[in-house]
């Protein structure tokens, strides 16, 4: 099965929205470690799954390997 040729542009802009979901995630775990509240808690823990579902998506359109689920 061939993949589809994608514009540069996309790439581009697909490593960036990558890029940047990665850095999102990041603060975003680093907050989770802190908070004590359990609503913020599992509120985080929603946000970090659509988040690395979002890195995926951009990852395999950028031609980004994705993040894993552990990250």
């Amino acid at each position: 099965m061939r993949t589809p040729i994608i514009a540069s542009e996309l790439r581009s802009a697909c490593r960036v929205h990558a890029r940047l979901l990665d850095s999102f995630i990041e603060l975003t775990r680093a907050e989770l470690d802190r908070q004590t509240c359990s609503f913020a808690q599992e509120s985080l823990r929603e946000l970090l799954e659509l988040m690395r579902a979002d890195r995926k998506a951009y990852g395999a359109l950028g031609g980004l390997i994705a993040v894993s689920d552990a990250a």
